[in-house]
């Protein structure tokens, strides 16, 4: 049975800026379109900023470390993507869910400390 979709959505954030940047959008911009503007979207208000009360959710971007995406590199079960061959000039390095490190070189790190979080409905 063939699998439904395909994986990527780690390339979203290195493809943004690697792509994002060739093309002239500002930091400011990528942050807006990839944190504020979902989290204001989906109600989630200790989100999408860097400030007093919120959470501290980061992802830290080298924005000059080539890379080529590989399927077999994926943490999808996929066994392929769309993407294969595509050279990308930005890498995820680190991942911070409310202050701890649970993203590093390429491997998830720590305990598990996803959460439910409640939001509005209407």
């Amino acid at each position: 049975m063939a699998k439904s979709g395909f994986g990527g959505t780690e390339y979203l954030l290195p493809a943004l800026v690697s792509e994002g940047t060739r093309r002239g959008m500002g930091y400011n911009h990528m942050a807006r379109v990839t944190s504020w503007n979902p989290a204001q979207r989906y109600g989630l208000n200790r989100k999408g900023d860097i400030a007093v009360g919120f959470d501290a959710d980061l992802a830290l971007v080298d924005p000059a470390k080539t890379w080529t995406i590989a399927a077999k590199d994926s943490p999808s079960t996929q066994g392929y993507t769309p993407f294969e061959g595509l050279e990308l000039s930005a890498r995820v390095e680190e991942t911070f869910l409310r202050g701890h490190l649970i993203y590093l070189g390429g491997e998830v790190i720590g305990k598990p400390r996803g959460q439910y979080l409640h939001r509005p409905t209407a």
